[in-house]
């Protein structure tokens, strides 16, 4: 049983909310469910955090049961149930002293990573869409998970909305209707040993405890008798394990002081969360909603674009109920006044929050032009950021400033007729410099998208059958005008057969599809790895011309790479991992170690003399580079003797990296693992491994939680398997089409620039950027459409606000549709 470290801070939760006045609800039930409505279940597992990062796990369980309500989460094809990382919130949220955009350096200041945060810091976070990502994305407590990366899929929420059930209840119903039609509810407590009895809390509303922790609403029961002195309670999901509580629930009165009473914390719900469609948001407000200007109908905020881009949506915050707002684009701001309007839109938003408004018809936005957001509220004024004094949890007595930023022309509120710049407005205490109206828009790149994002690979025997036999692909235009397109095979093999919509004219955001299809032909081919490319090609501008890749693989793969451990490979190893003979020791729970490799006597193990400690972060053994250069449907082979206690508490990974950077969970425990004799695992990593120069397998023992210790992992035999190309013809063809290069920096070392080479396939629109040890972009290099051939570019040290950084390592990304590639550059001034 597990009774994890109480380390809790301010409580946050959030969730969204309808944007048009529903009809009138009925009375809803005395008691109430959400993990059975009907039979269904819509809560996620309990989980068991780390550190005071109650808030991350209050906020991602709510967003979580929304994605279970709506089925957005299946829809999107993500397997199993939805899991979000709460740690990647709590590193890069922004307001912390790992990283805050709008400081130089952007570390050192703020709250201190792991020990506080609250809902307003979620909004903004997700506002920002830095997140949300999923656990097998970037959960990592210890070390600061990559910030952002092409892998990455992210679940945005519309609407954020926040609601009080009044002191008299009056408003009771509507949290417990929103509970039910959108899922999981955030809320907030003063957890303290003095309110709590049988897992029933009661806080007195003549308590002046503030709230310390975090947690979510998942039902409720009317005549449930409390030590309040009226019955009636919810019933909350709590992070500290199953092993709390009743199964990791619990019950706190309607009557506590701050479960739904809080006015910042007391009920939040996420809704409409969705996968994430937009490519870029354009905002000022790096730190969200900090303060409310109630004088303030009117404001807007001036961009610039970046990309030929559509603008589609615009996000803003209501201070208030009942609001009507009107949103207007603007083409120019000449002294004082907006000119050419290019679209409007007015509604009405029924609750406070954060809230998603799509534009009738998207806005054409043409790279480096200016546009102008325009919003007027009729009520509660603006909300807007500025540096402010952020409350740091655990019940200490103080706060910590967090810094923010404006500049001249950014954002403009309305006062006695004329427009006025927010960076000369001081909200005292607070100086004039850091405040920016909380207005943002969310665009799509112009051009094809293409989905699913990844090739095509099917599989079996010679004469088939193989599977999977097809795959549909999805493709839209984004943008304002019709195109006109075509889809092509290269080379024109017999054994696929591409039908749907394969050529004509492609209106704006109307989606069509082919489906490519392994057919008959494709029983006679011999065994090895078949390849073909469809080429999706926009004939009228070629904006999202992109390729799909197509592996046929007929046949078992054979050995291409092996450690039978007979000698140590030198890879490296953090902490206990180390190469040797296992002693047969641990097993506090589950079995022990063996006493002896697969074959032979060693072994690359994780405490090669019993169990794994409590509260481990995690611990890495990486191999050497691997070469699958011409490997297609490549398979990781290797003998496993692994004790782990189920996931809520602790954890065991393989993971895959074409980098060393940028990792893929490939494999995760995803229950309690109790080995007792050495078991084959077998993993198809082609999605990352095909064909590519470099490959990393590494395996995590970590995180674990205090409580039940195991033996960990024991690794023995590792092959890699895979076919080779069925003829040498396709080599040069397939290499030809998905050869991406990039190459390190000349000179490496350097001081004070290098030069870096990089080789495109074909025409693309590329991302080449540095990031520094931490996963922290530092500079933008290329952000643009290019020919295909070899380019290369010079970075000069320095950042994308000019100020040289410090000498240390960094790393050079080049993104091309769904590739990477990343290469070390070492800065020696």
């Amino acid at each position: 049983m597990k009774f994890p470290a109480f380390f809790c801070i301010i409580a946050l939760m959030i969730a969204n909310g309808l944007m048009v006045t529903p009809p009138a609800l009925a009375d809803p039930p005395s008691t109430f469910d959400l993990r059975n409505v009907g039979g269904e279940n819509y809560v996620t597992s309990i989980k068991s955090q780390q550190g005071g990062t109650c808030w991350t796990h209050g906020a991602m369980a709510a967003i979580e049961g929304n994605l279970l309500m709506t089925g957005a989460w299946a829809a999107a094809g993500e397997s199993g149930e939805p899991n979000l990382a709460e740690y990647h919130l709590d590193w890069w949220n922004g307001f912390n002293q790992h990283n805050n955009d709008d400081r130089l350096p952007p570390s050192g200041g703020g709250l201190e990573v792991h020990m506080g945060g609250d809902y307003l810091v979620t909004a903004a976070y997700l506002g920002r869409l830095e997140g949300a990502v999923r656990d097998i994305d970037g959960q990592s407590f210890d070390d600061p998970p990559l910030r952002s990366d092409a892998s990455y899929h992210y679940f945005y929420p519309r609407d954020i909305e926040w609601y009080t059930a009044g002191s008299d209840l009056s408003r009771i119903n509507t949290i417990k209707n929103k509970i039910m039609s959108e899922g999981v509810m955030g809320t907030c407590m003063c957890y303290d040993g003095g309110f709590i009895s049988n897992y029933i809390h009661y806080q007195p509303p003549s308590s002046l405890l503030d709230p310390n922790h975090a947690i979510a609403i998942i039902g409720w029961n009317d005549n449930l008798v409390t030590q309040a002195p009226l019955p009636g309670a919810w019933l909350c999901k709590n992070s500290w394990g199953e092993g709390w509580g009743n199964a990791g629930c619990f019950w706190i009165s309607y009557y506590d002081k701050h479960c739904c009473q809080n006015p910042e914390m007391g009920a939040i719900s996420f809704q409409d969360v969705e996968p994430l469609q937009y490519d870029t948001v354009y905002y000022h407000d790096y730190h969200g909603w900090r303060a409310t200007k109630t004088d303030c109908s009117e404001g807007f905020n001036t961009f610039t674009a970046v990309n030929n881009e559509a603008l589609y949506s615009v996000s803003f915050y209501t201070a208030a109920d009942n609001v009507t707002y009107t949103i207007k684009i603007y083409d120019r701001f000449v002294d004082g006044n907006l000119l050419d309007e290019l679209a409007s839109k007015t509604g009405t938003i029924e609750f406070k929050g954060f809230h998603t408004v799509d534009l009738d018809a998207p806005v054409g936005l043409s790279e480096g032009d200016d546009f102008h957001i325009y919003v007027e509220l009729s009520d509660g004024g603006h909300a807007f950021d500025r540096s402010s004094d952020v409350p740091v949890l655990l019940g200490a007595q103080y706060r910590t400033t967090v810094e923010s930023i404006s500049h001249p022309g950014e954002s403009y509120y309305r006062e006695n007729s004329v427009w006025l710049d927010m960076y000369d407005y001081a909200d005292s205490p607070w100086p004039s410099g850091t405040a920016n109206l909380c207005i943002k828009g969310l665009t799509k790149k112009i051009g094809m998208e293409i989905n699913p994002s990844l090739g095509f690979q099917s599989e079996g025997p010679e004469g088939g059958p193989f599977t999977p036999s097809s795959q549909t692909y999805e493709f839209t235009y984004r943008g304002m005008d019709s195109i006109d397109y075509e889809i092509t095979l290269e080379p024109a093999v017999n054994w696929l057969t591409l039908t749907g919509d394969l050529s004509g004219t492609l209106a704006p955001d109307q989606p069509a599809n082919i489906l490519a299809e392994i057919n008959s032909s494709a029983e006679i081919l011999t065994a090895g790895a078949h390849l073909a490319v469809i080429h999706f090609t926009n004939t009228t501008n070629h904006l999202g011309d992109s390729n799909r890749n197509v592996v046929l693989a007929i046949g078992a793969g054979a050995v291409k790479h092996e450690w039978l451990m007979d000698t140590d490979p030198g890879w490296t190893t953090e902490d206990q991992w180390a190469f040797g003979a296992p002693q047969g020791l641990g097993g506090q729970h589950g079995g022990t170690d063996p006493t002896s490799g697969n074959t032979g006597v060693n072994v690359y193990g994780y405490n090669l003399a019993g169990d794994y400690p409590n509260n481990l972060p995690e611990r890495h053994l990486t191999t050497s580079p691997i070469d699958c250069t011409n490997l297609y449907n490549v398979h990781l082979k290797f003998q496993r003797w692994l004790g782990v206690e189920e996931p809520a508490y602790d954890h065991a990974y393989v993971r895959v990296s074409k980098d060393g950077i940028n990792w893929n969970t490939v494999w995760t425990n995803s229950l309690e693992i109790a080995d007792v004799s050495w078991n084959e695992q077998d993993i198809n990593i082609s999605a990352i491994a095909n064909n590519q120069g470099t490959v990393y397998i590494r395996w995590t023992m970590g995180t674990t939680d205090e409580g039940w210790t195991y033996c960990g992992w024991n690794i023995d035999d590792v092959q890699i398997l895979a076919l080779d190309p069925a003829s040498a013809s396709d080599i040069g063809e397939f290499d030809q089409k998905i050869s991406l290069g990039l190459e390190t920096g000349q000179p490496n070392p350097f001081s004070p620039a290098t030069l870096i080479h990089y080789t495109l396939p074909g025409k693309e629109k590329i991302r080449l950027r540095i990031f520094d040890s931490q996963g922290r972009r530092v500079a933008t290099l290329v952000d643009a459409w290019q020919d295909g051939g070899r380019h290369a570019v010079r970075w000069n040290g320095n950042n994308d606000l000019g100020i040289p950084v410090g000498s240390g390592v960094y790393f050079a990304q080049l993104e091309a549709g769904p590739n990477t590639r990343t290469r070390k550059l070492i800065l020696a001034r």
